[in-house]
């Protein structure tokens, strides 16, 4: 355990001696990272690197570690060694995403391994024990039981989103989780550690995990990311979740976001702004699968290929009289299209009785009346009869459920 290694000496060749300070690991070098510099001080104030290259053995009965020649080491100013990811400065006490089991904790102390003469980081461990180890300068806990971590399983988090920019020194592991497993993570992650940790992860895993959290830690999280990456992750956002997020931050720099994101996103944006966030219109979604009624299902299914991929779930397909005017004429379920015929037209196999919702309706009533007819989603159509969006089941049901459990509702529909 690093804890006992930090109390080890370094001996050269002339008998020179020196107290181990820390040690230096190529943390983006694959699961186990090798120490590749021992630090040590060479004077009260001055500190000194040596490549592990320079290791003769390590003597771990007598507590030493054989070295060619101290002098060998090289002054390493603080800010230097900043780039560098060190055991006890970066690593002891640093808060540690176990993949594996899907929990945050903290590395009480680091595991150590030394194979084929170099030494490794080969786990963590996380209990109770290390701590008291570390305290008695080895003298308690020792032979204790250890709740060892695979270090392979872990990322290490400093709380610094702007080293997650770097890409470096992460194993990744997160990306094989789900959005919403990453979501209950981030929940147990101080925010700047949270921010860290969405930022080391591809952008469309980002939005995903982002838009299963609740609206307060988005913004929380979001404060602490650079624009760039903000206006990407909106880009890719359903409309409604973007002008929730927009609308919990500071007006400026929605404002400046707004301008970095797509044209076509920042319309569908701008359009749910307009609406109280307490209406129908402050809720619903604007990214829709809609249809002309003239076209064929033939047809329809060009029309509808790129309008699929954006929405999260697709039950009911808006059917309007034509693109531009959007007037709404009916409903087909994705059912109902899939079984129709290629010759068929749209207004043909469509629902014209529809329910709708007034953009200007109470949320809390839509909600309610969304429950109360067991749709997956009801259109909102404006005084004129243009199709203006949906509010959909899961949206409802955060509006009806206690405060507390209303962030627990998993977006399924929008």
């Amino acid at each position: 355990m690093f804890s006992e290694l930090e109390r080890f000496a370094l001996v050269d060749d002339q008998g020179r001696r020196a107290r181990l300070v820390d040690a230096a690991i190529d943390a983006a070098a694959g699961d186990y990272p090798p120490v590749r510099g021992l630090i040590f001080r060479d004077t009260p104030r001055r500190q000194m690197v040596l490549e592990w290259a320079a290791v003769r053995s390590v003597d771990w009965r007598h507590r030493r570690i054989r070295v060619g020649d101290l002098s060998a080491g090289n002054p390493e100013s603080t800010e230097a060694l900043a780039d560098s990811v060190l055991l006890k400065r970066d690593l002891m006490d640093a808060l540690v995403v176990d993949v594996e089991h899907c929990h945050t904790t903290r590395a009480n102390d680091l595991w150590l391994r030394e194979s084929n003469g170099q030494l490794a980081l080969v786990g963590a461990d996380v209990s109770a024990w290390a701590v008291l180890r570390r305290l008695g300068h080895g003298l308690l806990g020792r032979g204790a039981e250890r709740a060892l971590l695979d270090w392979k399983n872990l990322e290490f988090l400093r709380g610094h989103p702007d080293l997650a920019r770097q890409n470096r020194d992460y194993h990744h592991r997160i990306t094989e989780l789900p959005p919403a497993e990453i979501a209950h993570l981030l929940d147990q992650l101080p925010y700047l550690h949270a921010a860290e940790l969405l930022s080391i992860i591809p952008d469309p895993l980002a939005t995903d995990t982002l838009e299963a959290m609740g609206v307060g830690r988005q913004a929380q999280i979001v404060d602490e990311l650079e624009d760039d990456q903000v206006a990407r992750l909106l880009d890719l956002m359903a409309p409604d979740t973007a002008a929730d997020l927009l609308g919990s931050i500071d007006a400026a720099r929605a404002e400046t976001l707004l301008r970095s994101i797509g044209d076509a996103q920042r319309n569908r944006v701008v359009d749910l702004l307009k609406f109280p966030p307490d209406t129908v219109g402050g809720i619903m979604t604007n990214q829709l699968p809609v249809l002309p009624a003239t076209l064929t299902v033939a047809a329809a299914r060009g029309v509808l290929q790129d309008q699929l991929a954006a929405p999260d779930f697709v039950y009911y397909i808006y059917v309007v009289d034509d693109l531009a005017s959007g007037h709404l004429q009916g409903v087909v379920t994705l059912r109902e299209f899939v079984l129709a015929t290629d010759d068929q037209l749209i207004s043909e196999i469509m629902r014209g009785q529809v329910s709708t919702l007034d953009p200007f309706t109470p949320a809390i009533d839509a909600a309610r009346h969304v429950a109360d007819q067991d749709l997956a989603a009801m259109p909102v159509v404006a005084p004129d009869g243009r199709l203006l969006g949906a509010v959909t089941i899961d949206v409802a049901m955060r509006q009806i459920a206690p405060a507390g459990w209303s962030e627990q509702v998993p977006r399924v529909f929008s």
